[in-house]
């Protein structure tokens, strides 16, 4: 959900609030060697190599249930002329899972150039005439994080149950993953259609190394 307003003709200020349930699939390989650990590491070391001479820890389907909340806040710069427009969007939001500690912080700057066109009316379903905007542009993401949590809340394969029951004994294993983007850029193109003076839809796509879709309605007072 996003409430906004125009505090300036050229400036609209923006909140964002909204609420993630989904999961991820990927697949997980564990190895290690004996050669760097003594005692009883290196004897679950020695175990971990074992079994992977039958392939046994390699590949395994990883499911990761998650929820959480979005909080943040950005703001819009606007001009144009005559139908032509330009606009630069930036943002910053905080996200809270379920399964980590801290949150997941995300900057996003969005240049876009477009134009708009006017559409005609349609009075067989009694649609009068409105405005189309369509536009390209780009989007930059900056989301560099730390992922920590307890194993404790990971759904982690059945296959590594034993090596997980030595991991986290007594509950207290933890994990720390590092993550980054591997193209912080992407590419836009996008339309809004304005069905009413106050009402209009929009959809965007994302493409080339990151891909994504949005739509989206808006009302406005």
């Amino acid at each position: 959900m996003k409430l906004d307003a125009w505090i300036f003709p050229f400036m609209n200020v923006y909140g964002i609030l909204g609420h993630t349930n989904g999961s991820s699939l990927s697949k997980v390989s564990v190895d290690s060697d004996a050669s760097q650990f003594s005692g009883i590491n290196k004897i679950i070391s020695n175990v971990v190599h074992g079994m992977n001479k039958n392939g046994q820890l390699q590949n395994l389907d990883f499911k990761l249930k998650f929820k959480g909340t979005t909080y943040g806040a950005g703001t819009t710069f606007v001009g144009g002329y005559n139908n032509w427009f330009g606009l630069v969007d930036m943002n910053y939001t905080q996200t809270h899972f379920d399964i980590l500690d801290g949150s997941i912080n995300a900057f996003t700057l969005s240049p876009r150039v477009g134009y708009r066109f006017d559409t005609p009316g349609w009075n067989a379903i009694h649609l009068p005439s409105g405005k189309l905007n369509v536009w390209v542009g780009s989007m930059y993401q900056d989301v560099q994080q730390e992922f920590k949590g307890s194993l404790s809340d990971l759904s982690m394969p059945p296959e590594l149950a034993g090596l997980m029951d030595m991991a986290n004994k007594k509950g207290e294993g933890r994990f720390d993953v590092k993550q980054h983007l591997t193209s912080p850029w992407n590419v836009l193109a996008g339309m809004q259609y304005q069905v009413t003076k106050n009402f209009n839809v929009t959809t965007e796509w994302g493409f080339q190394k990151r891909n994504s879709f949005y739509a989206g309605a808006e009302f406005r007072f």
